[in-house]
C-alpha cells in the first residue's frame, strides 16, 4: 500500500530510489560534524533529484530530455566555463517553444529558490554545530563571541552591561518591491526548510525519516504546481498584510528568544541581566505610510494599515495571555497583586453601574465562563484578556465600518496600560520566591517593548515638493501667491512668522482644487488623530532645504487636535549627493532656528534623526562618491549636532544590493564614522532581504544578534584615526569617479538607448512586486527609481551601477599611492568595508552573459558601447584585486563565496531563457503581433528566477 504525506500518495519504491541521496544521514544520526560542506551540497543534490522527479512526472518525454541536456550542459560550464558549452545552452534554449522555455525558467528559478533554502539551513546548522562545541565559526558575531573579545580588550563586564542595556535597534520593514519571490511559494519554501532541519538534527527512526522525505516531495510538488507570476500588482494593503506575516511567522518569537539568550551570555561573562524595560529592538514599517511617488496610498489606506496592525497585534497578545491564563495557575501573590485585581474590579463595576454596559461574554478557550477568585494571576490575566478581545474586536469593526459589540472591557489604547500589570504580575512572582516562573511574563514584557500594541509603528513618507505645492495651494487662496515661487529665505520668514503665532492660516472647511494637494492635508489631519503609539516619524523625501523641514511642522501643528498633541518627529531624508553636500546648511540652520531648537527640546528630548539616503546618492554619482559623500555628511553633522547641544540618530535607507547601500550589516554597522551609532540604529529591511534575514527562526535570531553585537562593538570601540593623506586620496578617488561616472551615464549620448535595449528594464512592470510606480514622473534615467535601475543592471549580470567610476579612479593612481590605498584597506574599516562589498558584486558579474545580451538584443551601431563597459568591469576586477590582495575574487570570504557557488549553476539558463524571451517580445512587438502568454511568463519568471540566483533585486 503506499503511504501518503500531505495528502499526496507516493509509491513506496520512490523511497528507495530517494533513500541514496540523503547522503550518510542514517536513522537516529546528525549531519557530519567536521566537514561541513558535504551536507550543503547533499541537500541540494537531494532537493534536484526529487524537484526533477515531480518535473518528470508532469511533462512530455521530449520536453524532459530538454530540460535535463540544458541542466547537464549548465553543470559542466559551471566547471569548465568553455565557450562552446555556453553556445551550445544558448542553442538549445534559442530553438525552444514559447511552453518550453517557460518550464526552463521554472525549473531554474525553482531550483534557485531550493538552493537558497538549503543554503540558509546550513547557516542555520552550522550555528547550531558551533553552539555543541562541534566546530568554529567563520563569522565572529554571536552574542558569546563579542562578549569575550569586549572583555579581552579590557572592557569589564559592568561597562559592557552599562552600555547593552540602553542601545536600541529599530528596523523598518518597508513596501519598496524588491521580493520577487510570491509569498505562496515562500511559504512552500519554509516547510521545505523544517524538514530539511529535522532530516539532519533529530534522532529519528525510518518511519520518521522516511515522512520527511515523502513531505519534502509533496512540498516540491506544491511549489512546483504554485503560479510563480503574480497576475495582479499588490495594494498597500497586501504589503502591510505581507509585512505583519514576517513578524508573525518569526520575529514575534525570536525577540524573547535572542534575549533570554543574551542574558545567559551576559551571565556567563560575570555581567548582570539586562532590565526588563531594556529594549535591544523595535519594529517600524513604511507599507501604508510611504506616499512618496504612490497615488495608491491614501489617508484612508494609512488609517485602514493601522487597524490591520492594532488587530494582529490584539490576535498575538491575544494568544500568548490565554496561554498564561492556562499556565499560571498559582493561588497565592502580593498583597500589591490582590489590592490591584480589588481596584480593577471596583473600576469595572462601577462602570457597568454608570454605563450599563454588560461583562463581555465571549467564548474563550479556557476559563470562557469562570475564573477561580483564589487564584489572583488568573483573576487579573481575564481582565487582560477581556480588554485584548475589546482592542481586537474594536479594530475589526473599524475595517468592516460597523459598531464594536458594547461590553465593559476598554480596549487598549497605549502599551502602558498592558506593561503596568504585567509587571504586577512579576514583581509578585519574584516577592514569594518564584522568580522561576516568570519566564512567559518576561518574553511578554520583551514583546510589549519591542511590538508595542501595533507589532510596527508606521511612518509617514512624503516627497518634500508635495509639501511645497500643498503651501501653495495655501497661500494663494489666502491672496499672497504662490509659495513654490518664493526663494528659501522668503520661505523660511513666513513659515518663522507662522509658527511664531498662535492664529491658525488654514481656514476652516478649506479644499484644494488639486487632488494632491489635497490628499497631503488631509493625510496631516488623519495622522493628527491616530496617537503617537501607532505611528513612528514623519520622513520628508528629497528634502533639500532647512524650509523643507519646517513646512511638515507647520502642518503638523495646524491640524493638531488639541495644543497638547504631540507630533511625529520631522526626519529629513538626504538622498542626493547634493543634498548631502548641503547638509550642514541645513542642520545649522535648523538648530540656530529659536522655534525649531524649543520644539525638538519640548517634544523630542533634544534628539534630532536624519535619514540619509544610498540609494539615489548611487544613481546620482556613482557608488564610490555616494559612500564618501554619506560618511563625510554624517561627520559633518555629528559635529554640527554637538555644537548646537543636539542628540543626532541617523536612519540608514539601505537597500537589498551594494548598490543602494545593502551588505553584510556587521561590516556596514563596524565602518561607520565616529560618534554616529550611540547606542541607537535606525535602518530600513526592505524586500528580499526581510527573507534572508526574518524567513527562518534561526536566521531571525541570527540577525537580531548580528545588529545587537555590530552596535555594541561600534559604541565600545576606539575611533580609528583617519589620516589626512587618506582623506585627500579618497577626495582624489571620489572626484575621478564621479567625472567618469557622470560622464558615462548622463551625458553619453548613446547611454540611455543602450540601456533600454541591453536590460529588461522597460518589462520590470511586468513583475507586478510593488503597487508603486517605476517612476516619479516621466523622463530619462534621472527619473527612474533606484530599485529598478539597480535591478535591470543586475538582471544582466554587469552589475554597473556598483562599480562604474571605480576603477578608472584606481588605473589613474600612482604606485605609491596604490601602496598607501592597499594601506588604507588594512586599516581603516570604512575603507575596507566599501571594498569587500564591492568584490562580493563583482565576484557576481559576468562578462560573458552580458555580452550575449548584447549580441541578441542590441543593435549593431551600439554593441561597441557595451564592450567598452565589459572592458572596464574587467578593469575594476584587476584594480580591487591590487587593492585588496587577493588573488580571486572572495578568495578571503569563504561564506559569500560559498553562497554564490551554490547558486551559479542555476543562474545561466535563466539568463539564457530570458535573452530569447526578451528578442522574441521585441520582434512580435515590432510586427503588431499578439503576445504569447508563455513567452510573457517566461520573460517574468526567468526576472524572478535570476533575483533569486543572485539573492539581489533592487
Amino acid at each position: 500500500m503506499p503511504r501518503s504525506a500531505n495528502n499526496v500518495s507516493w509509491d513506496t519504491g520512490l523511497l528507495s530510489s530517494l533513500n541514496s541521496n540523503i547522503g550518510g544521514i542514517k536513522p537516529g544520526g546528525r549531519a557530519d560534524s567536521v566537514d561541513f560542506l558535504s551536507p550543503l551540497k547533499k541537500d541540494v543534490a537531494l532537493l534536484r533529484g526529487l524537484l526533477f522527479d515531480v518535473v518528470r512526472a508532469q511533462v512530455p518525454a521530449e520536453t524532459m530530455e530538454k530540460l535535463e541536456i540544458i541542466s547537464k550542459l549548465s553543470s559542466e560550464f559551471h566547471v569548465e566555463a568553455e565557450d562552446a558549452t555556453f553556445t551550445s545552452i544558448a542553442g538549445t534554449i534559442g530553438n525552444l517553444s514559447e511552453e518550453e522555455l517557460q518550464l526552463v525558467a521554472s525549473l531554474f528559478s525553482s531550483m534557485s529558490n531550493v538552493a537558497n533554502i538549503a543554503e540558509y539551513v546550513h547557516r542555520i546548522r552550522r550555528r547550531r554545530s558551533y553552539e555543541r562545541g562541534e566546530g568554529a565559526m567563520l563569522t565572529h558575531t554571536s552574542v558569546d563571541e563579542v562578549l569575550r573579545e569586549l572583555v579581552k580588550k579590557g572592557h569589564s563586564p559592568e561597562e559592557i552591561h552599562t552600555v547593552l542595556k540602553s542601545q536600541t535597534v529599530e528596523m523598518v520593514l518597508t513596501a519598496h518591491p524588491t521580493q520577487a519571490v510570491r509569498r505562496s511559494l515562500l511559504s512552500k519554501l519554509h516547510h521545505i526548510a523544517d524538514n530539511l532541519l529535522d532530516l539532519h538534527d533529530k534522532a529519528l527512526t525510518p518511519n520518521e525519516r522516511d515522512d520527511l522525505i515523502l513531505g519534502l516531495g509533496a512540498h516540491l510538488r506544491s511549489l512546483w504546481r504554485t503560479d510563480e507570476v503574480r497576475r495582479t500588482k499588490p495594494t498597500p494593503t497586501d504589503e502591510a498584510r505581507n509585512i505583519l506575516q514576517v513578524i508573525e511567522h518569526t520575529v514575534w518569537d525570536a525577540v524573547p528568544i535572542f534575549v533570554r539568550d543574551t542574558n545567559k551570555a551576559l551571565q556567563r561573562h560575570n555581567a548582570d541581566v539586562l532590565p526588563l524595560d531594556a529594549r535591544l529592538f523595535l519594529f517600524s514599517s513604511w507599507a501604508g505610510g510611504d506616499r512618496d511617488g504612490n497615488p495608491f496610498v491614501t489617508p484612508q489606506v494609512t488609517r485602514d494599515v493601522v487597524a490591520i496592525n492594532r488587530y494582529r497585534a490584539a490576535v498575538l497578545y491575544l494568544s500568548e495571555i490565554e496561554h498564561l491564563l492556562f499556565d499560571l495557575s498559582v493561588h497565592y501573590g502580593s498583597d500589591e497583586l490582590k489590592a490591584y485585581n480589588v481596584t480593577l474590579q471596583e473600576a469595572e463595576d462601577a462602570k457597568t453601574k454608570t454605563a450599563g454596559s454588560e461583562k463581555a461574554n465571549l467564548k474563550y478557550k479556557e476559563f470562557w465562563n469562570h475564573v477561580p477568585p483564589t487564584e489572583p494571576y488568573r483573576v487579573l490575566l481575564s481582565h487582560l484578556r477581556d480588554r485584548m478581545a475589546a482592542t481586537r474586536d474594536h479594530c475589526e469593526a473599524q475595517l468592516s465600518g460597523s459598531q464594536p459589540p458594547a461590553t465593559s472591557a476598554e480596549p487598549f489604547v497605549e502599551a502602558a496600560e498592558l506593561l503596568e500589570p504585567l509587571m504586577v504580575m512579576y514583581r509578585s512572582l519574584v516577592d514569594q520566591g518564584d522568580e522561576l516562573l516568570s519566564g512567559p511574563i518576561t518574553d511578554l514584557v520583551a514583546r510589549v517593548h519591542a511590538f508595542g500594541l501595533t507589532l510596527v509603528k508606521l511612518d509617514i513618507r512624503q516627497e518634500g515638493e508635495q509639501h511645497t505645492q500643498a503651501m501653495s495651494a495655501i497661500t494663494e487662496f489666502v491672496g499672497l501667491g504662490s509659495y513654490a515661487d518664493w526663494d528659501e529665505a522668503k520661505r523660511m520668514e513666513y513659515l518663522t512668522s507662522l509658527l511664531s503665532s498662535k492664529r491658525p492660516l488654514i481656514p476652516r472647511g478649506f479644499v484644494p482644487e488639486s487632488d494632491k494637494a489635497a490628499d497631503v492635508l488631509d493625510t496631516f489631519e488623519t495622522i493628527a488623530g491616530m496617537g503617537r503609539e501607532a505611528l513612528g516619524a514623519y520622513v520628508v523625501s528629497m528634502c533639500f532645504t532647512p524650509s523643507d523641514v519646517l513646512l511638515v511642522a507647520f502642518l503638523q501643528r495646524e491640524y493638531a487636535t488639541s495644543a497638547d498633541s504631540k507630533p511625529l518627529r520631522v526626519v529629513p531624508l538626504l538622498e542626493t549627493i547634493g543634498a548631502l553636500q548641503s547638509c550642514s546648511t541645513t542642520l545649522s540652520t535648523l538648530f540656530a532656528h529659536p522655534w525649531y531648537r524649543q520644539y525638538l527640546s519640548d517634544n523630542f528630548d533634544d534628539v534630532q534623526e536624519v535619514m540619509v539616503g544610498y540609494s539615489d546618492s548611487g544613481k546620482d554619482g556613482g557608488r564610490l562618491t555616494s559612500a564618501w559623500e554619506l560618511y563625510k555628511a554624517q561627520e559633518a553633522m555629528v559635529a554640527i549636532a554637538e555644537e548646537h547641544g543636539v542628540c543626532l540618530r541617523f536612519f540608514h535607507g539601505r537597500g537589498g544590493t551594494v548598490g543602494r547601500g545593502g551588505g553584510p550589516q556587521h561590516l556596514a554597522i563596524l565602518s561607520q564614522p565616529p560618534k554616529t551609532i550611540n547606542g541607537y540604529l535606525r535602518v530600513t529591511i526592505q524586500g528580499e532581504v526581510m527573507e534572508q534575514d526574518f524567513g527562518l527562526a534561526g536566521l531571525a535570531t541570527r540577525t537580531l544578534e548580528t545588529y545587537t553585537t555590530a552596535v555594541l562593538k561600534a559604541d565600545l570601540a576606539s575611533e580609528v584615526s583617519i589620516k589626512p593623506e587618506w582623506r585627500a586620496v579618497m577626495d582624489r578617488l571620489s572626484t575621478a569617479s564621479y567625472t567618469h561616472y557622470r560622464r558615462i551615464v548622463h551625458e553619453e549620448p548613446r547611454f540611455v538607448e543602450y540601456f533600454r535595449f541591453a536590460t529588461p528594464e522597460q518589462e520590470l512592470g511586468l513583475l507586478n512586486i510593488g503597487s508603486r510606480p517605476q517612476k516619479r514622473k516621466a523622463g530619462g534615467v534621472e527619473t527612474l527609481r533606484a530599485i529598478p535601475w539597480i535591478f535591470a543592471w543586475t538582471q544582466t549580470r554587469l552589475h554597473l551601477p556598483v562599480w562604474l567610476g571605480l576603477g578608472t579612479a584606481l588605473a589613474a593612481s600612482s604606485e605609491e599611492q596604490m601602496a598607501t590605498i592597499r594601506a588604507m584597506y588594512k586599516e581603516w574599516p570604512f575603507f575596507k568595508s566599501f571594498f569587500d562589498l564591492i568584490e562580493m558584486v563583482l565576484a557576481k558579474a559576468d562578462a560573458q552573459t552580458s555580452a550575449h545580451y548584447d549580441t541578441e538584443l542590441v543593435p549593431k551601431e551600439l554593441q561597441s558601447f557595451g564592450a567598452e563597459l565589459r572592458e572596464l568591469l574587467c578593469g575594476v576586477i584587476s584594480t580591487v584585486l591590487d587593492t585588496t590582495g587577493a588573488r580571486q575574487l572572495l578568495d578571503k570570504d569563504p561564506v559569500q563565496k560559498r553562497a554564490i557557488e551554490t547558486r551559479r549553476e542555476w543562474t545561466l539558463p535563466l539568463n539564457l531563457v530570458q535573452v530569447e524571451a526578451l528578442r522574441r517580445k521585441r520582434e512580435l512587438l515590432t510586427k503588431g503581433d499578439t503576445l504569447p502568454t508563455a513567452l510573457v511568463d517566461a520573460l517574468v519568471i526567468s526576472m524572478k528566477g535570476i533575483s533569486s540566483a543572485l539573492q539581489n533585486t533592487g
